[in-house]
């Protein structure tokens, strides 16, 4: 993340006074490790620099972002539509209403189902549990 801008690991919370393309670099570097990523430890330690951002900001950048990093493949949009859903869910409900109407238009049978699940509270698969 810091690569993108000086400090910003340290200043995530502090991510609005960034210089835009930094700041979307460095979301999207969130939700690749959180969402691409199948390794439980990339979506743990993803989960908790994301509760890190303004909901606001979140709520305003995911539509710009998520296009260009996540659902580029079909036979991975479940498994990234769960995983974005699980990072979105604790604190950003605005950026969640967003994801599931987005995830809505990828008429992928398995997202369908997946929003279904999330939608019903039925959703229990966490990658990170034990």
């Amino acid at each position: 993340m810091d690569r993108f801008c000086l400090g910003a690991s340290k200043r995530l919370s502090e991510i609005e006074t960034f210089p835009e393309d930094a700041a979307e670099a460095v979301l999207r570097e969130i939700l690749e490790t959180g969402c691409l990523s199948q390794n439980a430890a990339n979506i743990e330690a993803a989960r908790r620099e994301m509760l890190r951002l303004p909901p606001d900001w979140v709520a305003a950048h995911l539509p710009k972002v998520v296009p260009s990093c996540l659902f580029q493949e079909p036979e991975w949009q479940e498994w990234e539509f769960r995983r974005a859903a699980e990072l979105l869910r604790a604190a950003f409900p605005a950026a969640l209403a967003w994801l599931i109407n987005y995830a809505k238009t990828l008429n992928n049978p398995e997202v369908d189902e997946a929003i279904a699940d999330f939608g019903d509270k039925k959703e229990t698969e966490d990658v990170t549990a034990p």
